[in-house]
C-alpha cells in the first residue's frame, strides 16, 4: 500500500495559517477555495419498525417500559437499530416524509427536533460508512496524492513512544482513506490533495464531512448521485 507516516513539517503552514481567518461556519476549512460543501454521512432506516406506533414519552414508570418493551420486540439498542436491517435512506427523502424544508441547514438536527430526540427507526452502520467512504475517496480521484492528518485538538491522535497522544500525518492516495477509516474507526481531521484543490475536515461528533474545494471539484461532488452534498451557508 502507498499509505505511510511522515514526519511534519511545512505541509501544514498553508493550513494552520490560513484558518486563522477562517469564518466559523466554514468549520475550520481556509477562505482559500472557490466552493465550500457539507456532504452528509450515511443514514439507513428499518422499515420494520413501526415508529407511528411508537410513543416518545418517558416521563412515568410506564413510558420507560413501553420503550423498553418496543425497543426489545424490534432489535432497538441504546435507541439505535440493528444495523443489520437497516435500508440506505436519504436525508432528503427524510426530509420529504416529515414533511420539512430540506436545504443546506438540514441535518440530524432537524430530525430530532421534529421527534423531540432521535427516533428509533433510522441509524448507521459500518457497512453504510465504508461505502459512503469508498465513494467519497472514488468522487474525489482515488489516484490523487493525499495528505491525512488526525489533531489531538479535534480528538482524533496516536500516541508517542512516552505514551502520550501527538498529532500525526501520513501520505498516500485518496484511495488510501478506506484504509484509514477502516483502521481508526474515523476519518482524519483533515484529508488534503497535495496541490491543494481540496480539503476535507471531520469536525468531532458531527452527521458530515465539510470540504473546500476548485469550482471542477464542486461540481463533480454535487453532480454525484451516490453522495448527499449541499452547499455550506453562505458566508
Amino acid at each position: 500500500m502507498s499509505l505511510h507516516l511522515v514526519s511534519i513539517t511545512e505541509q501544514l503552514d498553508w493550513l494552520s495559517i490560513n484558518r486563522k481567518n477562517a469564518a466559523k461556519n466554514l468549520f475550520g476549512l481556509p477562505l482559500v477555495f472557490d466552493a465550500y460543501l457539507k456532504i452528509l454521512l450515511p443514514l439507513g432506516i428499518d422499515h420494520s419498525i413501526p415508529i407511528a406506533t411508537y410513543s416518545f414519552a418517558k416521563r412515568t414508570v410506564a413510558d420507560l417500559n413501553f420503550r423498553a418493551a418496543f425497543w426489545n420486540q424490534h432489535d432497538i439498542i441504546n435507541g439505535q437499530p440493528s444495523p443489520e436491517h437497516l435500508e440506505s435512506i436519504t436525508y432528503r427523502e427524510v426530509a420529504d416524509i416529515l414533511g420539512l424544508k430540506y436545504n443546506s441547514e438540514f441535518d440530524s438536527n432537524s430530525i430530532r427536533r421534529f421527534y423531540g430526540e432521535w427516533p428509533p427507526h433510522l441509524g448507521s452502520s459500518p457497512a453504510l460508512n465504508e461505502a459512503f467512504v469508498q465513494q467519497l475517496a472514488q468522487a474525489l480521484g482515488p489516484e490523487s496524492d493525499a495528505y491525512f492528518y488526525g489533531s489531538v485538538d479535534e480528538g482524533n491522535y496516536d500516541w508517542d513512544e512516552d505514551g502520550f497522544p501527538t498529532d500525526w500525518l501520513e501520505l498516500g492516495t485518496a484511495g488510501d482513506l478506506l484504509e484509514v477509516y477502516r483502521r481508526d474507526g474515523q476519518l482524519p481531521t483533515y484529508t488534503f490533495v497535495t496541490n491543494h484543490t481540496w480539503c476535507l475536515y471531520q469536525a468531532e461528533s458531527t452527521d458530515s464531512v465539510v470540504i473546500g474545494c476548485a469550482t471542477h471539484v464542486a461540481q463533480i461532488l454535487l453532480t454525484n448521485p451516490e453522495l448527499e452534498v449541499l452547499p455550506s451557508p453562505s458566508l
